[in-house]
């Protein structure tokens, strides 16, 4: 169940990533996976709490040059508990590389997917794996992923936006440490829809 639900959310990713290309002329960026280094929880994570994720892949594109094993720093750019009944959401916003020699480079970081840690294990039985991060991200793309791969929790983003990602759920929710997040990922400035990273 779990695995069609990753393979028509696939589908729609693909439709959704690809409307804009060759629309704008801005810098894409790069298709990359990382790990969360750590768990966040929807009812105790505070604004400004710092997020790290560390890449699988290196990135060499305009210019930016990220080895695998880099670190993407961020945090919480906003958090709203479930309250009586309501949706809790956490929003997430990446803004540097940190290399492995401790230099730091300003980026922009769209978050366009986002698996379980499970979604590699062999021995869950579904026999679901990973798939490759697109090789571009339009300046223009916009994701929505629909409760499924991550159970009941919705993820939205946007390249034009600040924000690298808003989670959504209709109860209050965790991304696990290990949690596998796919970004598109470009040097601060790359995107000419006036999104600053540097924020």
């Amino acid at each position: 169940m779990h695995l069609s639900s990753w393979k028509y959310w696939g589908l729609s990713l693909a439709v959704v990533s690809l409307a804009g290309v060759g629309i704008a002329r801005a810098q894409s960026l790069a298709g990359v996976t990382t790990t969360l280094d750590h768990t966040l929880e929807s009812k105790s994570a505070r604004v400004g709490e710092p997020v790290t994720a560390t890449l699988r892949e290196s990135v060499k594109r305009d210019g930016l040059n990220l080895p695998r094993g880099t670190e993407l720093v961020g945090k919480v750019a906003a958090v709203n508990a479930a309250q009586n009944g309501g949706q809790s959401s956490l929003s997430l916003l990446f803004t540097t590389a940190k290399l492995k020699d401790g230099k730091e480079v300003p980026v922009k970081a769209t978050i366009i997917a986002a698996f379980p840690r499970s979604v590699n294990d062999s021995g869950d039985g579904s026999g679901a794996t990973l798939g490759e991060p697109p090789q571009q991200v339009p300046s223009d793309g916009v994701f929505d992923q629909e409760p499924g791969a991550l159970s009941h929790v919705t993820m939205t983003s946007a390249v034009k936006n600040d924000e690298s990602a808003t989670f959504t759920s209709s109860r209050e929710f965790k991304l696990q440490a290990g949690t596998f997040l796919q970004l598109g990922v470009g040097a601060a400035g790359a995107s000419s829809t006036g999104a600053s990273a540097a924020e």
